[in-house]
């Protein structure tokens, strides 16, 4: 039997975009192609775009074969029948994205059975002086008042806009209004699924020279009208700081998303966090990790996956100083974190 590996590297997908820019290179030293790159997908198996694997023994093997071979080493016990349930994504806006919701699984189950409801959540990675997401509105308002907005291209109006710094996060639930805007670059983790409506585009044309198509009525259908109360955005709860500093900003039905933060240089274990093991997916915010197991450093602005194998067997590590790792999970009711 083949040895499944503890950690897994896995080579990004990348995005052009017509909003997008040159961040992944200029911000986080990425060889990228040429264009306006606006998004990596950085773990996927959602439909054709699928992660290839960069560990050596597995090299450019599509990260869904492995899955499929030992769905219970790679992702855990309780996601053997589901898969992979995430999605994880870079997201840089040089322009200002549109403004866009997402149905929850009831409604895509009915409306659009080819993909799931859609829950994310924003990690602000940079944010240029001055820049802003829009999530939720600023009033309460209704479909009537809202689809009469729209069609006066007053879409933007009523709209809660944040200005954001590096370290925000943002908890999306299914029906919330939400655009990211210029000079943002995010981290985004969200169920595996691209079912996205959008309401307003600015008046904006896309590449055939026609204004971008909007999906007004499904929009409509599942958006949530009451106005925000503010607590889309995500405070830090510290769970522990032993053996280093362990953060949580949302622990829900769909993913879980901490922060690490070594605050000196430190010997450590990925360990088994929660009951049944399974995988966890971490972006390097700041500083490295170095694997001595397999002579490996992973740098700043890098993801890595530990599979459930990884996490139940240990794995020894290294974080320089100022190492901040963001680490994602998938929720499910049969797994209990520590």
């Amino acid at each position: 039997m083949e040895k499944i590996p503890k950690v897994l590297f896995l080579t990004p997908l990348y995005k052009e975009k017509i909003w997008g820019g040159r961040k992944f290179e200029t911000s986080l030293g990425r060889k990228i192609p040429e264009g306006f790159i606006g998004e990596s997908w950085e773990v996927s198996v959602y439909g054709t775009d699928v992660s290839p694997i960069k560990n050596f023994e597995f090299q450019n093997l599509p990260l869904t074969e492995l899955i499929r071979k030992y769905p219970e080493k790679v992702l855990g016990k309780p996601f053997v029948q589901s898969g992979l349930p995430l999605l994880v994504k870079v997201i840089d806006a040089k322009e200002k994205l549109s403004v866009q919701v997402h149905p929850d699984d009831e409604y895509a189950l009915k409306y659009d059975p080819k993909s799931n409801g859609k829950k994310e959540c924003w990690y602000v990675l940079y944010a240029d002086p001055g820049a802003e997401l829009v999530v939720g509105f600023d009033n309460n308002t209704n479909r009537e008042e809202y689809e009469s907005l729209v069609k006066q291209n007053l879409g933007e109006n009523i709209l809660k806009k944040w200005k954001v710094k590096s370290g925000d996060v943002f908890l999306l639930n299914p029906g919330t209004i939400h655009a990211i805007g210029g000079g943002v670059l995010l981290l985004e983790v969200q169920q595996s699924s691209d079912s996205t409506y959008r309401v307003y585009d600015y008046g904006r044309l896309g590449d055939d020279g026609n204004p971008r198509e909007l999906h007004l009525e499904k929009a409509l259908a599942v958006l949530n009208f009451q106005k925000s109360d503010g607590s889309e955005k995500q405070s830090k709860q510290l769970i522990t700081y032993h053996p280093f500093p362990r953060y949580l900003f949302t622990s829900n039905d769909k993913f879980r998303l901490e922060s690490w933060e070594f605050n000196q240089s430190q010997n450590f274990s990925f360990s088994q966090l929660c009951e049944p093991a399974a995988f966890g997916i971490f972006y390097t915010v700041s500083g490295s990790v170095y694997f001595p197991e397999m002579n490996k450093s992973v740098g700043p602005n890098e993801t890595f996956l530990i599979t459930a194998t990884g996490f139940s067997e240990t794995i020894s590590a290294f974080a320089e100083v100022g190492t901040k790792l963001a680490f994602m999970s998938a929720g499910s009711d049969s797994v209990k974190y520590q």
